[in-house]
């Protein structure tokens, strides 16, 4: 297995519905991307294809939609690793929120559903129920999507499970604070959560977090309505022992990179102890 691993996280906007204009640009950005830097693993936003269609549910996709294997077969072309961020799947037992891993081949090696969907979400999605992960040649990666940045178990699962990548697409806006943008207009309270949560789930896990979020302004539809909200950016990769390693520190498109050194994982792991202590902790707890 690699020592050395280079990833990036892609930030893009994302027109909701316009399904050809956010594939091409997403080919577009990764392989501008890869003419710079030789790269492993990218990450793309959450709902990068479709954007947001909570009131326009005929356009989830599945597995084998035209749009998934875009990205496997870009996957395949630039052998390269591949979040293809989210899409809305529709399965027998409803709606879900659905991030896949594409391997260099192009395969599917890791499907992952929304286990903790925004408050919005829970009127049309039904949340997943596992955190898996997957042993790949460049390690063990794991995926949520966005909102489940706050939900430390979430991390904690996946770490006891030996991932030492996470990878969490998303799309954040400044509008998700509601009513507290008014109440508190001196702070974007949506900047501080996720320049917070990032680096701590880092830290406290022991693993590499990429964290790719869209760009720019997003359009949802709301029935015979369509609201506009602005994307907060800062798509960011935090690491062991030093935090935040690469930021976008505005809501434009762009990409970020980082060449990980998997050591870091390790020493951390051999000084704070921190996942052998859950592991221990959750022993103890199965034998009492």
């Amino acid at each position: 297995m690699k020592r050395f691993i280079n990833v990036a996280a892609i930030q893009m906007e994302i027109r909701t519905l316009q399904v050809n204009i956010n594939l091409q640009k997403a080919k577009r950005m990764l392989e501008d991307a890869l003419k710079e830097h030789k790269l492993d693993l990218v990450v793309f936003p959450e709902d990068c294809i479709t954007g947001p269609i909570p009131y326009n549910l005929e356009h989830a996709c599945d597995i084998t939609s035209e749009a998934i294997l875009f990205f496997r077969e870009l996957a395949q072309k630039h052998r390269v690793y591949i979040v293809c961020g989210s899409f809305i799947r529709k399965e027998q037992e409803g709606y879900f929120n659905t991030s896949l891993l594409m391997d260099r081949e192009g395969n599917i090696v890791l499907e992952y559903e929304k286990n903790n969907l925004w408050i919005p979400e829970r009127r049309y999605l039904t949340p997943g129920t596992s955190v898996p992960v997957v042993k790949t040649s460049i390690g063990t990666i794991g995926v949520v999507i966005c909102w489940d940045l706050a939900f430390p178990e979430v991390f904690q699962e996946l770490a006891l499970q030996g991932a030492d990548i996470v990878c969490c697409p998303s799309y954040w806006t400044r509008e998700d604070s509601g009513f507290l943008m008014k109440k508190y207009p001196d702070v974007n309270a949506e900047v501080t959560m996720v320049d917070t949560l990032c680096p701590a789930r880092a830290l406290e896990n022991e693993f590499l977090l990429i964290y790719a979020n869209g760009a720019n302004t997003a359009e949802i539809f709301l029935q015979t309505t369509k609201i506009t909200q602005e994307q907060i950016g800062h798509t960011q990769i935090c690491a062991p022992v030093y935090g935040t390693v690469s930021k976008l520190e505005h809501n434009q498109e762009g990409v970020i990179y980082y060449n990980y050194d998997r050591h870091l994982g390790l020493n951390a792991e051999n000084r704070y102890y921190l996942r052998r202590d859950r592991q221990k902790n959750l022993t103890d707890t199965m034998s009492t």
